[in-house]
């Protein structure tokens, strides 16, 4: 289906305050006609029927589908088949690609001779098919490679040796060795830490959880074993709650509120009862007089939506606040009312995050899993529209995590939830944004990446197709603020929304490194790249304008006024061919200075522009060679380089420009304009 270029969904039900002033309840006598004013719902193959006299007066209902997933392996596909309990009717869906062979290094069964070829295999770790090759005749030219420490995360090797010429190595890959945690110690602040005993400078501090949290008793966290005043359910976030806390005048009582208001839903969270509906109309899991707890209507409109926004475990909140003079209620969607309904859900949202985890592989920072996350999100999921393709769907589903688990559809609030829910289960703390983008109601992120906050809207990340984009993606809070504005974090009501964290001053710029042709992390920008190339002896490769095959930031900034002094250093930027007579669109690396090669450099599909901010500055090769390669290179400034080995090489397929000029002792081969 075709994805829409832009997808902002309106938060109607979101920010809409129903007050009920009351209903009455009748009863229907035999002597009496039924006015079947509250029918059941029906299922596909039995209409619903009156809740009042028991005839059978209603439509047919929807499907009631569970979903039984088969997950990918190396070679094929993983989908999700989703089969009426009723009728038996069934579809597929939530189709995702192969994971792909996890190949080891070479190992060589004969080593080449200078007349006779050699024999090697590589073994698949999950599959453990075996992919076999000859190594052209050749004498191994062995050079020394640096030993990488084996971390509790990252694996690593000793010392080795590895050919220039072949992919022979020495190097025996020792596997990270997890960490070793030891027990938790309660901090008193209803959270407990844990220390690694394999590296001390890990610490992981978690709210406590477990215990009976329905009664009115503190409950007894299940690890630290210390009586805790409140923590939430593992995929919804305590931010909320714990912002709350600072309104000097309501705060005290605001997060009472909140605290009820999770004991609700967590004793209605694992409840296999079909809800009735309440005489005002509503499915009713929770009931607050906000005099209580000291709160007026606009304090505790406050809450529910701080609670709605930080609770998307609690797929089944209805998304309007209700209330009847001074008390609050806390209700459930029509959709998911009846058990049946809600176990579906679950099993399709289980399937998910399954299905999600398994992309997320061990030793990924918090970048690569926040970005393989918005990848899932975005290749499994389309916006949703009503029949007529342009109005967002304003049916509770799309709102909410379920849409997209069983359906793979959803509004700008489905897409923010799954991304906070997904990212808060795999450790990235993550947070949701609403107000307003575009002049329309819209749902957003903030995720901490690293020791830094940044704006996600996965929404207008969605933008390509079934690829992520991600210049909406990593923003600084000038990036985010220029086009969303959020609610206010000061005047109460149902459009009150927490402050956001103080966000990064500078935009996320996805690179990638690699180091002698594997992979080696995912960093915010190539400067960052560059602090970690500490390898005299490696060939490193960055490669920017991408991410594996999604899109990333088009343009790069770069501080460094000398590359690092390694073998080699790539930079690959993303080509996309405009047309006859017109430049590339090719990624842009902005260097802020003067820039001086440390190394051989090669340069492939990049528009490079080097300025101080007052001109056109150049590129010294200092007695280097740098090539133009891959399709075409264009260079807003000089090359010069006067030493006898500086060389510029020029490889490109297409078109090479040097708009500054080239002043060098040699130009090695091909053709530049300039």
């Amino acid at each position: 289906m075709k994805k829409h270029t832009l997808k902002i969904s309106l938060l109607a039900l979101l920010m809409a305050v129903t007050l009920v002033l009351g209903a009455s309840c009748s009863l229907i006598f035999p002597n009496e006609s039924c006015t079947h004013e509250n029918v059941g719902r029906g299922t596909c193959v039995a209409p619903g029927k009156c809740t009042a006299c028991g005839e059978a007066v209603g439509e047919l209902g929807d499907h009631v589908y569970r979903g039984e997933v088969t997950y990918p392996d190396c070679v094929n596909g993983g989908f999700t088949k989703y089969t009426c309990e009723a009728c038996g009717d069934f579809y597929k869906d939530a189709f995702t690609d192969p994971v792909g062979h996890n190949f080891g290094d070479w190992i060589f069964t004969k080593d080449p001779t200078d007349t006779e070829d050699g024999e090697m295999y590589r073994e698949c770790s999950v599959c453990h098919i075996r992919e076999t090759d000859t190594v052209p005749a050749h004498v191994h030219t062995l050079t020394d490679g640096a030993a990488q420490p084996v971390t509790c995360t990252a694996d690593g090797w000793d010392a080795y040796e590895y050919c220039t010429q072949c992919k022979f190595t020495t190097r025996v890959i020792i596997k990270a060795t997890g960490h070793s945690w030891g027990a938790y110690t309660s901090n008193g602040d209803s959270t407990h830490t844990r220390v690694c005993q394999n590296d001390p400078s890990h610490v992981a501090t978690d709210p406590c959880s477990g215990g009976d949290v329905s009664g009115s008793e503190l409950p007894t966290c299940d690890f630290c074993h210390a009586k805790y005043d409140f923590a939430v359910r593992e995929g919804n976030s305590s931010y909320g709650y714990h912002a709350l806390g600072s309104y000097a005048t309501y705060g005290k009582g605001m997060q009472s509120l909140y605290k009820d208001m999770t004991r609700a839903c967590e004793q209605f969270y694992t409840s296999e009862e079909d809800l009735v509906l309440g005489k005002e109309g509503y499915y009713i899991i929770g009931r607050f007089e906000l005099g209580n707890y000291s709160l007026n209507l606009d304090a505790g409109s406050a809450v529910w939506k701080v609670f709605y926004v930080s609770s998307p475990v609690y797929y089944w909140l209805d998304a309007k606040i209700v209330t009847i003079g001074d008390t609050l209620l806390l209700t459930v969607a029509d959709d998911y009312a009846r058990a049946i309904d809600r176990r579906a859900a679950d099993t399709a949202i289980s399937a998910m995050t399954a299905e999600c985890d398994l992309l997320i592989k061990d030793g990924m920072t918090d970048l690569e899993k926040a970005v393989t996350i918005t990848a899932y999100i975005v290749e499994n999921m389309e916006y949703a529209y009503k029949s007529d393709g342009e109005t967002p769907e304003d049916d509770m589903w799309a709102h909410c995590m379920a849409g997209f688990a069983m359906r793979g559809y959803g509004v700008c609030e489905a897409y923010a939830k799954s991304f906070m829910y997904l990212c808060l289960l795999n450790g990235v703390d993550c947070r949701m944004g609403s107000g307003y983008a575009g002049g329309e109601a819209h749902a957003w992120n903030y995720v901490k990446l690293g020791s830094e906050w940044y704006g996600a809207d996965i929404t207008w990340t969605d933008n390509s197709g079934s690829r992520a984009v991600y210049d909406k993606f990593g923003l600084s809070g000038a990036s985010i603020f220029a086009d969303h504005t959020q609610h206010s974090s000061t005047v109460l009501g149902g459009d009150f929304m927490y402050a956001p964290p103080s966000l990064s001053a500078k935009d996320i710029e996805l690179t990638a490194l690699y180091k002698n042709g594997d992979y080696i992390g995912l960093y915010k920008s190539i400067d960052e790249a560059f602090a970690v190339m500490n390898d005299a002896n490696a060939e490193y490769e960055i490669k920017i304008g991408y991410y594996g095959f999604f899109v990333g930031s088009p343009t790069h900034t770069v501080k460094a006024a000398v590359t690092p002094s390694v073998k080699k250093l790539t930079i690959t930027g993303r080509n996309e061919y405009v047309g006859e007579g017109n430049l590339d669109n090719n990624s842009i690396i902005t260097f802020s200075s003067q820039i001086k090669l440390g190394s051989d450099v090669e340069m492939k599909n990049l528009h490079l522009l080097v300025n101080d901010g007052v001109g056109p500055c150049a590129i010294d090769l200092a007695g280097h060679t740098l090539t133009l390669g891959g399709d075409s290179v264009y260079m807003d400034n000089r090359v010069v380089g006067s030493a006898v080995t500086s060389a510029l090489v020029v490889a490109t397929t297409d078109i090479a420009y040097v708009y500054g000029g080239v002043d060098i002792y040699r130009l090695v081969t091909g053709e530049v304009g300039i």
